[in-house]
């Protein structure tokens, strides 16, 4: 880690050509949330003076019907009715004209939004309209299941998630890296996707009574399996599904503890190949009666409640889709009797229909429904976001007996009826008698207080700060990525010191986490500085600057995130970067990170070979305002904007021996192009390396209005086979 910098990075550029953006119409505030749309912290609510459940009504093609008064619902406990003391509506904003978006047309074949390097979105938790788990039973799924639910969780990030959906993609028999935590970037949620592979050590590939045992048993002299071993066989399935199963509910149960805290209408939706609540003998044998599997039983009875306390609906889908439940062509029935073929046919059906009572009883004990039959499993998916438009809080005064300490294993059913006829009305099954516990104490130690900071969807906001990651690559060191982290002055602790200057301290922690959640890196030091009168008067203007150099061993999807704590305050900030980071053994055409200035900055040498330490400047601000730099993309409305980035791997021409290169600039925003500046070629005058070469320009931002922004920069190779001829990178900016 290098040491703390106050200053301006000065980064190196060439000549550049300047463009003018036209002026464009100022974008329309979007208007917020009413208030009666805002969802409640909690939706069901267990103590001794107030029981509170949701409860959700639909009607003719699962339309929502949300214009029922106090008056038309009947809720009863335990046959008892109820009376109302709290009665709610609640909507939940959603955008049903989502739709993927196409990439534009032009010369230089432009790519889709989102962009493969950025800044990783936060949103605050007044901003999360629902929080959605999406958890992949790699423990129970088929290898065709597997494929099938990758597809259609693209297709819902893609062409169904809004912008306040907080969403969670976790595998049960993987674990739960960085990239499988909940996020509103869309980028992580389809790297975590395209990571969902079949696990060979799921249940699909355990023997299976009917198929070729896995394991030797026993054959007497006609050929036939000893009924002895068939018996053990069938019994070592039943022993690893529960197992496996058990290791499915637990995952889940996991997943529900982490969203107890989480905002918005909460949902968790399980994709599986079913989960077994019984063991049956034989069709055929003595006795065909069905035994209940005590061990999964429990574990899906605690999940439900558990599930209920925390305000989650569970939606189960059965990733099979639709099944024939007939021999495929690998069957033998050659040797068995007609009686003998029926009976294994009804327990085919019978096993697959079994197997989906485990997603009923979770689906409809946590007021979810399972999804089932059905091959679109997209479509699916679509049908549970729909089913959270709406629904109702109603709330009733307990008696006192459902609570009483010696009846608390006691299941109390609850139901409820509505009055108007031809609606569906689904809530949650029941409550045991246990009050809710105390709300979780905050983290206290030093390391707790950064890891919450670190793993939490909303960061940590006490503190201000900005982080830019951007990917370099140096013939003598190999690709890196310089994490430059912007600290705001305004909210840290700033004390006397002896000698009259000002001092603090701060804890800085980075981490480095890979493609599939490790963490390659991580690191952290406390500074502590003192800064006389002229040095606290720039970094009160300027701000702190950390700079951060990681070597990256091997090409792929990477987060770099930074915490910032004050010790004295115990206040705290984070920010995080995504970043693709490709693969430049393959000699193909690759474009480094973009690096934008304030046009005031004069460029220095070569840039990622510049010393990482630069001198403070006091002078770089136009009045009162500091300059842009790569940290801090600020610009003023009349400014200039230089930026410029390093192409790799460029083809040259046999004939000359140099490159024919052309480059493109767009200014994106709220994901629309509002700007594209025509081709140019990139200028080769006085580049000393032609495998990597500098390439820029400026732009006058004069007709932009206030607001966010994206930068996109194009080049391409015309010296390149067309699949590889493009190389593009993005960078975000705001407009004062």
């Amino acid at each position: 880690m290098k040491a703390l910098i106050i200053s301006l990075a000065i980064l190196a550029g060439s000549a550049f050509a300047q463009v003018t953006i036209p002026a464009q119409e100022p974008a329309k505030p979007q208007p917020l949330l009413k208030q009666e749309e805002q969802e409640p912290e909690q939706v069901f609510r267990i103590n001794t003076k107030l029981v509170q459940i949701d409860v959700v009504i639909t009607g003719k093609g699962n339309a929502h019907v949300d214009d029922l008064k106090e008056e038309d619902f009947e809720l009863s406990v335990d046959g008892k009715k109820q009376s109302l003391s709290y009665f709610r509506l609640v909507k939940i904003p959603v955008n049903t004209t989502a739709t993927e978006e196409k990439p534009k047309k032009n010369t230089l074949a432009t790519t889709a939004l989102p962009p493969t390097t950025g800044a990783i979105n936060v949103v605050t938790p007044e901003q999360v309209h629902r929080t959605v788990a999406f958890v992949v039973d790699d423990l129970g799924m088929s290898f065709e299941s597997t494929h099938y639910a990758r597809e259609a969780l693209k297709k819902f990030v893609n062409t169904q998630m809004q912008d306040g959906d907080l969403v969670g993609i976790i595998r049960t028999g993987k674990g739960m890296g960085a990239l499988q935590q909940f996020t509103t970037d869309r980028r992580l949620l389809l790297t975590a996707i395209e990571k969902l592979s079949w696990n060979p050590w799921s249940r699909d590939m355990m023997p299976r009574f009917g198929r070729e045992p896995a394991t030797p048993v026993q054959v007497n002299d006609s050929n036939e399996v000893d009924q002895a071993g068939r018996n053990s066989l069938q019994q070592l399935e039943a022993m690893r599904e529960t197992i496996f199963t058990v290791g499915t509910l637990g995952a889940v149960n996991f997943v529900v503890r982490g969203l107890r805290e989480l905002p918005g209408r909460k949902m968790v939706v399980l994709l599986s190949d079913g989960i077994r609540l019984v063991n049956r003998e034989p069709v055929g044998s003595r006795s065909t009666s069905p035994t209940s599997n005590s061990q999964v039983v429990d574990s899906l009875r605690r999940l439900t409640d558990l599930a209920n306390r925390s305000s989650v609906v569970i939606y189960a889908l059965d990733t099979r889709g639709l099944q024939t439940l007939q021999a495929d062509a690998s069957a033998d029935f050659s040797e068995m009797t007609q009686e003998e073929v029926t009976n294994q046919q009804r327990q085919n059906a019978q096993d697959f229909f079994d197997s989906q009572s485990g997603l009923i009883s979770l689906a409809q004990g946590t007021g979810g429904f399972a999804l089932l039959n059905n091959n679109d499993i997209n479509r699916s998916v679509t049908r549970v976001m729909k089913d959270n438009e709406s629904y109702y809080l109603l709330g009733f005064d307990p008696d006192d007996e459902q609570f009483n300490p010696k009846s608390r294993s006691q299941f109390h059913n609850i139901k409820v009826k509505v009055k108007r006829p031809g609606v569906q009305v689904r809530t949650r099954a029941g409550y045991y008698g246990i009050p809710e516990t105390a709300t979780p104490e905050k983290p206290k130690t030093q390391t707790e207080q950064i890891l919450h900071a670190l793993y939490s969807p909303f960061g940590a906001r006490d503190l201000s700060l900005q982080m830019t990651s951007i990917f370099y690559n140096t013939e003598k060191g190999g690709s890196f990525v310089r994490s430059y982290l912007h600290i705001e002055p305004d909210k840290l602790t700033f004390t006397e010191a002896p000698n009259g200057e000002k001092h603090l301290k701060l804890d800085i922690a980075s981490f480095t986490f890979d493609e599939n959640g490790k963490a390659i890196e991580s690191a952290g030091r406390t500074f502590e500085m003192e800064f006389d009168q002229k040095r606290f008067a720039i970094i009160s203007k300027l701000g702190l600057l950390y700079q951060n150099d990681t070597p990256i061993k091997k090409p792929g999807a990477y987060q770099f995130r930074m915490v910032l704590r004050d010790p004295a305050s115990e206040k705290l900030g984070s920010a995080g970067q995504f970043i693709n980071v490709p693969d430049l053994g393959k000699n193909r055409l690759a474009l480094s990170g973009l690096t934008l200035l304030g046009r005031a900055n004069t460029p220095a040498s070569a840039a990622p070979n510049a010393p990482a330490a630069t001198t403070a400047r006091a002078d770089g601000a136009s009045g009162d305002d500091p300059l842009p730099t790569p940290s801090v993309r600020r610009f003023a409305q009349n400014g200039v904007m230089e930026y410029w980035g390093i192409i790799f791997n460029p083809q040259l021409d046999k004939q000359t021996n140099k490159p024919q290169l052309s480059m493109q600039v767009e200014i994106y925003r709220d994901g629309k192009a509002i700007f594209q500046s025509a081709a140019r070629e990139v200028d080769l005058v006085g580049q000393p390396d032609l495998k990597r070469i500098v390439c820029g320009g400026e732009l006058k931002l004069n007709g932009l209005s206030g607001g966010d922004y994206l930068l996109h920069l194009i080049v391409t190779d015309s010296l390149t086979k067309q699949k590889y001829s493009h190389a593009d990178q993005w960078m975000d900016f705001s407009v004062r």
